[in-house]
This record gives structure tokens, sequence and C-alpha cells, in this order.
């Protein structure tokens, strides 16, 4: 939602991605050391396996246009910090004797495995890994010390914002939707993130679609001839629905997206301000039922078909009291922990080798 809390919650790492990742790096990398930590060592091969998954999903999700070495690199050095707070913060962890008991870990293994069909995939999975089960059970074992650590040192710290507060907030939101001046004085910063969350708050009660799309992948850059070859899959796929075919089924078997081929195509609700406008303006302008003609993108040639939609609706006070409540908590407790963690990195030794 913004921001300053979400290297806060970047922390909380799900315990399923320690090995639920993307899949195994394509190819092999000479190892060698990344970055020390108070001596503890971080190896290229370690930043590979967590900065794959992370990149992958920026490429997905991201246009190749602004697929730019600058923010590829931005995210290397934000991975490579990550990696380097939580070996701080394990440790920390071991030296505050935060306890976790053998059933704390049990049930974070159980909550990775439900992940998996059968004990095999999961065996297969730590493999490609390369963990160990006791290696698997000591990085879960870590992990859950380090949000004990969090839980204790900085939430269990951080002061609940009181109701005049969360009414505060929810008066400057609405006058931030209502085009009137923002009450009270704000940095610039805090004026961007308070019309940011002005719009999820607008979003979350705005009209929404819920759509299905099926995707053939072609980039701005591509050929004459690899643009002539993904329109005429896309024009097949079209006479095959018009015929009478599933759109599912056909999302499921033509599909370029990964995120939602196996779903039939199911993309979830979304509102405005979600989708690429091109996208977005040919899936508004459907109704319930209806598939679209041939949609270009920067990612490619999609057609979409809505499934459901929802009017938009106002939002009072106590439809996001509890919301405004955790923000302002949320924000606080990102402030407390951008203090602690600089604390300690200001006390640990850390050394950083050339990224590229």
């Amino acid at each position: 939602m913004n921001k300053s809390f979400i290297k806060f919650n970047a922390v909380l790492i799900s315990l399923v991605a320690l090995v639920c990742r993307a899949g195994p790096l394509q190819a092999k990398v000479l190892d060698r050391t990344l970055a020390t930590v108070d001596g503890d060592v971080i190896l290229l091969s370690e930043f590979e396996k967590n900065a794959s998954p992370v990149l992958e999903q920026f490429k997905k999700a991201t246009p190749p246009a602004d697929q730019t070495p600058e923010r590829i690199t931005d995210i290397k050095k934000r991975v490579l910090d990550q990696m380097i707070d939580d070996r701080i913060l394990a440790e920390e962890a071991k030296k505050k004797a935060i306890h976790v008991s053998q059933l704390e870990v049990d049930d974070g293994v159980k909550k990775v495995r439900t992940r998996f069909q059968t004990e095999d995939e999961f065996n297969n999975e730590l493999q490609k890994e390369a963990l160990t089960y006791e290696a698997f059970r000591k990085h879960i074992q870590e992990q859950i010390g380090t949000i004990k650590l969090i839980d204790q040192e900085v939430k269990a710290k951080t002061t609940p914002p009181t109701d005049a507060e969360i009414k505060d907030l929810y008066d400057t939101l609405v006058a931030i939707l209502q085009d009137k001046p923002i009450p009270g004085s704000h940095t610039a910063t805090e004026v961007d993130e308070l019309k940011s969350l002005a719009r999820a708050m607008d979003h979350r009660f705005g009209e929404r679609v819920r759509a299905r799309h099926i995707l053939v992948r072609v980039g701005p850059n591509a050929s004459k001839e690899e643009r002539a070859a993904a329109l005429a899959k896309i024009k097949d796929v079209q006479r095959q629905l018009k015929a009478g075919a599933d759109f599912a089924d056909l999302a499921k078997k033509y599909s370029d997206d990964p995120g939602s081929k196996d779903h039939g195509g199911d993309l979830g609700y979304f509102s405005h301000g979600d989708m690429v406008d091109t996208f977005e303006k040919a899936a508004f302008a459907l109704n319930v039922g209806d598939t679209s003609d041939i949609v270009s993108t920067d990612f490619g040639y999609h057609i979409i078909r809505i499934d459901e939609k929802k009017a938009a609706s106002k939002f009072s006070y106590d439809d996001v009291k509890d919301d405004l409540k955790e923000y302002l908590f949320q924000q606080r407790a990102a402030k407390k922990f951008e203090t602690y963690i600089k604390d300690l990195r200001s006390k640990a030794e850390i050394k950083i080798n050339n990224l590229d």
C-alpha cells in the first residue's frame, strides 16, 4: 500500500518461499563470495537463488521497455540488502536467546509441505534447491526466530494509534478523494503516500471486473515475422472461440501467461488502474459474458472474457476503520524497524564485493 512498510513486511518472508521458488537457475555460475556479514559468507550462488524468482516475476509483470538495466540493478541491490538484513536478524535472535520450539518448526514444515501434492515432490524440490531436510528445518527455525525477534523488539514496542488518529486519517483520505485541500502539514513524500492510500481505499470499493484472458506473447521489438505469427495464432484461437470452444480450455492450451493459463486464464477481480490502459479499457467496456476482439498491448495479443462485474460503492468510516488502524500501526512499526535494523547494521561488519 505504501513504500515505508513494504520493506518491514518483506522481512517476514513466507516460509513457503524457502523452497517454493520459481525454479532452478537457467545456468550455473562460477561461485564466489559476494558479501560477508560478521564473517558469515553470502555466496553468489545463494544470491542468485534468491534473486532469480524476484527478477523473473519483475520481467513477467513489467513491459519489456521498462526492464532497464538500472531497474534490474536496483532489484539486485534490494535482494542483497534483504539477505544481509536476514543474516543480521537471525544472529541477533540467537544473541537474544529467542526460543523456537520443535513444535513451531514442525508447523512451519507442514505449511510448506501443503504446497506439494506428494512427499516425493517436496523432496525433489529440496534436492533442486540443494537443501538437506535438516538444513531446511534450520532455515525454518531461523526464520521463525527472526519473526519472534521483530515481534519482541519492534511490534511490541510500537504504540497503537488512537481512535482520533484513525478518524483524522479517514477525513484526510476523504478530502483527497473529493479533491479538497489536505488537512494538516505534510511533506511531499507524505502527501504522495496519503494519495496512494486514498487511491487504494477507493480502489477497494470501486468498480471491479473478474476476467479471463488468453495471451499470445510478442514483445514490442519483435520482428514482422514474429508479430505475424503471433497474430495468426491469436486469430486461430478467436476462430475456435467463435466455433463454440470453451474459453478456459483454450487458455490452458494456448495462453502464454504462466500466472493464469493453468486456471483457464482467470485473472480474478481487478479494478481501474490494475492493468495496462489498453487492456483495462477493453475489459471494462465489456458486459458479463462478453468476449473481446483481439486486444494489443506491450505484452502481446489478448482475448478477454468478462465473468463477473461489481459496481462501485462508497465506503464509510466503519468500513475502513480496522484497515486504517492497521495501516497506522504498520507505519509506526516500519519506522521503528528501520531504526532498529540501522542500529544493528552499524554494529555489524559488512563487506560487499562487486554485484555485477
